[in-house]
């Protein structure tokens, strides 16, 4: 089976805060290292997993004037993954189509898609999602709701929600490769697909698909602000990784 790897990382970060404001958020640093780092590093550490199917390539979106840039930084990390990078779009949508239609030659059987604001990725997760995910189908890595969760319409609740019922979407999402192009080829007009951009587990569930959703142990944040930034370190360093920085001095 060959497999893909497309990783989301056209975002400008702007709910990150002035500190950060002309940096891509995918280079923003984490203990050092560009945000996008993890994420490579965990899909090439799967690679080395014993007795596991392979990513044959990585597909990473960058925003449009920094394509070079990133070709550049990837290229210094040194991952043994080959990787191209391609122009993302003005939505998420656009930045996995472009990303999609630049695997048309490598026509795998299935793709990832993984967003690099969730940085504390790992290995196992990315293992136990092919694990449980049928081939044919989709699947994503989730965990299960711990708050109470009710349907809010104009800051008034209106109807309750069972939490067990529920379930956080997280990336990465596989998926087989044909049919979710094919699906962000012909995302129509209505604006339930449009605004917010749809998340891919959306588009193929609403055609007709089937999703396998995989709860994982661990944890898969997302950074989104300013204080997900030492979130994301404060996991990271319980892992053993250490501040890039100090060990440049060392």
């Amino acid at each position: 089976m060959k497999i893909a790897c497309l990783i989301v990382a056209a975002g400008q970060g702007t709910r990150l805060g002035d500190e950060w404001s002309n940096t891509p958020k995918a280079l923003v640093p984490i203990l050092g290292r560009a945000m996008l780092y993890y994420s490579l590093n965990a899909f090439d550490a799967f690679n080395g997993i014993d007795n596991q199917a392979g990513i044959s390539r990585f597909i990473i979106s960058a925003p449009p004037d920094m394509v070079t840039h990133f070709e550049s930084e990837i290229t210094e990390w040194g991952f043994s993954i080959p990787f191209t990078v391609v122009k993302g779009g003005a939505s998420r949508s656009e930045s996995v189509l472009n990303g999609l239609k630049a695997l048309s030659e490598e026509n795998p059987d299935v793709v990832l898609i993984h967003d690099c604001a969730r940085c504390c990725l790992t290995a196992d997760m990315v293992k136990e999602l092919f694990e449980k995910t049928a081939d044919g189908h989709g699947g994503t890595l989730a965990h299960a709701a711990s708050d109470t969760l009710r349907l809010v319409e104009e800051n008034l609740i209106v109807d309750e929600l069972n939490r067990e019922q529920t379930a956080c979407i997280e990336t990465p999402q596989m998926f087989p490769y044909k049919k979710i192009k094919e699906l962000h080829e012909n995302i129509p007009s209505d604006p339930k697909y449009t605004d917010p951009s749809p998340d891919d587990t959306t588009l193929f569930t609403r055609a007709g698909e089937t999703v396998h959703v995989v709860y994982h142990e661990g944890t898969n944040m997302k950074v989104t602000y300013a204080e997900d930034v030492g979130a994301a370190e404060g996991i990271l360093y319980n892992r053993g990784w250490v501040d890039a920085v100090d060990e440049d001095e060392d």
